[in-house]
């Protein structure tokens, strides 16, 4: 097998959802399987033979390499997690399962994004900031008071009427005890940095 993973088994490989990677003692990639590029952005093509942690976002990297050593050390590791740069620039949370191969001295891992989870979790965790339970469709707006969405859009999206996505926007702000969406945004981040 030495550096090269077999025909059949790339094939097999390439049918997984999940990401397959060989990284060799150096931290260099062998091999990566296609959903690399559904995860990440990029073709196997593209990052085999690079460093694997140059693709880590630079906060992670510490406890990545920590957890290297440790699969390396022989210890098989499940639900670590991390996040990596996708290709576009933004921050994908990836959880691994991980062993050595002792024979060819290379980690396997198998990455899964986790982003959607974690998103979640995070509008799930801001829900128990509020000093005050939220109403059904006050939780929905505010999930979509994160993003870019405006109030119209918000209002389109949940098939409400403009001035009554208007009325829950402004309680909601008054329920959390700020001005506006950039407070919310900053109470946001600032309680889940403690959370970290």
């Amino acid at each position: 097998m030495g550096n090269e993973i077999g025909k059949d088994r790339a094939e097999f490989a390439d049918h997984m959802l999940d990401a397959m990677f060989l990284v060799d003692t150096s931290g260099r990639i062998q091999y990566v399987s296609a959903a690399c590029e559904g995860i990440l952005g990029y073709t196997p093509k593209e990052i085999t033979g690079q460093s694997i942690i140059d693709l880590v976002v630079q906060d992670d990297r510490d406890r990545t390499l920590v957890e290297a050593r440790e699969v390396m050390a022989g210890k098989k590791r499940i639900g670590f997690e991390n996040r990596y740069r996708h290709k576009d620039g933004n921050a994908v949370h990836i959880m691994w399962s991980a062993g050595w191969l002792q024979s060819e001295r290379m980690r396997v891992g198998v990455a899964r994004d986790v982003t959607a989870l974690r998103k979640k979790s995070v509008v799930e965790l801001g829900l128990a900031f509020s000093p005050v339970p939220l109403a059904p469709h006050e939780q929905k707006v505010l999930q979509l008071l994160l993003t870019d969405a405006s109030e119209k859009q918000i209002a389109q999206r949940l098939g409400l009427a403009v001035s009554t996505t208007h009325s829950y926007v402004t309680t909601i702000f008054r329920k959390f005890g700020v001005r506006g969406r950039a407070g919310l945004m900053s109470l946001w981040l600032e309680n889940l940095s403690r959370e970290r």
